[in-house]
């Protein structure tokens, strides 16, 4: 290789290094937790001047828009994360040296780039952020590109060998497997068009709140006439309908409440009993959701919902209650509610 090759450290060293690396994105579901130290160990294992990842938000024919995630910086006076220009930056396919490094992001290619030999937008890039020389590669999701992981070189020029690439390419597929399994953890325990917590998973909260003898109230509530929305307007304004409802309310909780879309247009909310915040009263909730309009398709549309709400039982210093019986208690009163006429709360102790 040439004197711009540098080799931080053995291959096999380098290796170790991924192998460390990889070690940090599974100790926890979420692989943004050891994403940091990960990203470390492949800077210093590659003798790099940063190393970070942006993530592709949106993506035409002639431009794409990335989000500037997560960096690690040999210096700190090297650091790009406070570059305000990286973070939801469009980018715009024009001349022949982006357009095919976009394309080759498509395709799921590397790319090591040296200033010496770029122009345009590559170059002044390049100058604005003091790097000689660039290592990227795709982060592939489902055969899609879904970000980049990359290297920068500051403080002088530099190439990878093919050792290098290989085995940071191996980092790259880890990093892939460890988005994929949040993602699927995340599928589990979550509605797919609300974003809330699945009945499922909501289930299990509580039945583990109950366990260790923690107090709380349990709130099920069902959109009023829902059918009626998806008869007179179709079922994606019904979906849409469901997106609101669950806004409305979450934009009103506090932090330790749990929203649940129980299924269809049912939902569930369990908010535990804590002395640092209060809970939030059901009559609150319907109120917010009856004076916030439902907008579609420039139309103002009513949506209201029916509450029922009961509350742990407590005998000697623990609580009596199963999620069976705390749930039939709040289902008792929901249908209580929508035999008075709907739109209101019906508590049962």
């Amino acid at each position: 290789m040439n004197n711009m090759t540098a080799r931080a450290r053995s291959d096999s060293e380098l290796f170790l290094a991924v192998a460390r690396a990889a070690k940090r994105l599974n100790e926890s579901v979420d692989w943004r937790e050891g994403i940091t130290q990960f990203l470390e160990e492949l800077g210093i294992s590659t003798g790099s001047s940063r190393v970070w990842m942006f993530r592709l938000i949106e993506k035409g024919d002639d431009y794409y828009i990335t989000e500037y995630i997560h960096e690690w910086a040999a210096r700190p006076e090297l650091s790009n994360f406070d570059d305000l220009q990286l973070h939801h930056q469009r980018v715009e396919v024009k001349d022949d040296d982006v357009k095919e490094l976009y394309e080759a992001r498509l395709r799921g290619e590397w790319r090591q780039h040296h200033r010496c030999s770029l122009s345009g937008h590559l170059l002044n890039e390049f100058v604005r952020q003091s790097i000689h020389s660039m290592l990227t590669i795709p982060i592939m999701v489902n055969s899609q590109w879904w970000g980049i992981l990359g290297f920068d070189d500051c403080d002088k020029p530099k190439s990878y060998p093919e050792s290098y690439v290989a085995a940071l390419e191996i980092a790259s597929v880890l990093l892939t497997n460890a988005i994929l399994r949040a993602r699927l953890h995340w599928e589990a325990n979550h509605d797919y068009l609300t974003a809330l917590f699945n009945r499922r998973h909501l289930i299990k909260l509580i039945e583990q709140a109950l366990q260790e003898h923690q107090p709380g109230q349990l709130t099920i509530l069902d959109i009023d006439f829902f059918k009626r929305v998806n008869d007179e307007y179709g079922h994606q304004a019904g979906d849409a309908a469901l997106v609101h409802l669950s806004d409305t309310l979450k934009s009103r909780l506090p932090a330790h409440a749990l929203l649940a879309r129980f299924g269809g247009e049912e939902f569930a909310l369990w908010q535990p009993d804590t002395s640092e915040q209060n809970s939030v009263e059901a009559d609150e909730l319907r109120k917010a959701l009856d004076e916030t309009p439902f907008i579609w398709e420039g139309k103002a549309v009513r949506i209201t919902a029916s509450f029922g709400t009961t509350y742990t039982r407590s005998g000697q210093h623990k609580t009596e209650d199963n999620f069976e019986t705390l749930f039939a208690r709040a289902d008792s009163a929901l249908l209580e509610a929508k035999l008075q006429g709907r739109n209101r709360v019906v508590v049962v102790n």
